[in-house]
């Protein structure tokens, strides 16, 4: 209910938005032959670089500092793709054989294309959030506006997509095959993961110009001390 209170303030404009690039961000998914799995994947490659393209916004924090971040976001990156891989094996195959191995033959199927042009997408995207970043009155607002908070968004829609693949995915798979339906899991689920994400920015521009100053100023733990 708190979560449908908070929605009611984004505006009708900015919901419309948001949705038509995320229904793009879909549509390429879907016609460009990228598998969840994959998306997935992707996704964590964007944190990657997004953390490393950070680093020059806040050099007062040291070298060995973002590094030490970058390896605890990859850990804990690696720890959501494993369980990210399990729920996709589960919902597109139920109980029938390793979930784990069908999850990773998902990914080792993907044509090089669709990881060419998703990753082509992704270094273009931030190295033009960069400059204009950088050419702004305020680099580091303008940086925490456009990437930092959803980027963290991205993290937790990764996250909830665990149990989302296991809880939302797989019925709805197995409710299409009772029907003597055929869906493609990697469909479904992508389509899943693009609603969640869309529900994620929607509660983010849901915040005031003065919360968004202070995730700039203190985006990092040890910093807001």
């Amino acid at each position: 209910m708190k979560a449908i209170e908070t929605l009611r303030l984004v505006s009708p404009h900015a919901a419309a938005q948001l949705a038509l690039s995320y229904i793009v961000l879909l549509v390429g998914c879907l016609l460009g032959h990228l598998p969840y799995v994959a998306l997935q994947a992707l996704l964590g490659a964007e944190l990657i670089l997004l953390t490393l393209a950070t680093i020059p916004f806040y050099p007062e924090r040291g070298l060995l500092t973002h590094l030490f971040d970058l390896l605890k976001l990859s850990g804990g990156l690696i720890f959501v793709l494993f369980f990210l891989v399990i729920s996709y094996g589960v919902a597109s195959e139920g109980d029938n054989g390793n979930a784990l191995a069908i999850g990773l033959k998902g990914l080792r199927e993907t044509p090089p294309s669709a990881i060419g042009w998703a990753l082509a997408y992704v270094v273009i995207q931030l190295a033009v959030s960069l400059w204009q970043a950088w050419h702004s009155e305020n680099p580091r607002g303008a940086w925490a506006r456009s990437n930092l908070a959803q980027g963290g968004a991205t993290f937790v829609s990764m996250f909830f997509m665990v149990f989302v693949g296991f809880l939302v995915g797989r019925p709805i798979i197995m409710g299409f095959s009772m029907l003597g339906i055929a869906v493609d899991a990697n469909g479904v689920l992508s389509t899943l993961m693009v609603i969640v994400r869309y529900f994620m920015a929607l509660v983010l521009s849901t915040m005031s110009a003065s919360e968004m100053d202070t995730i700039a100023a203190h985006p990092y733990v040890d910093s807001a001390r």
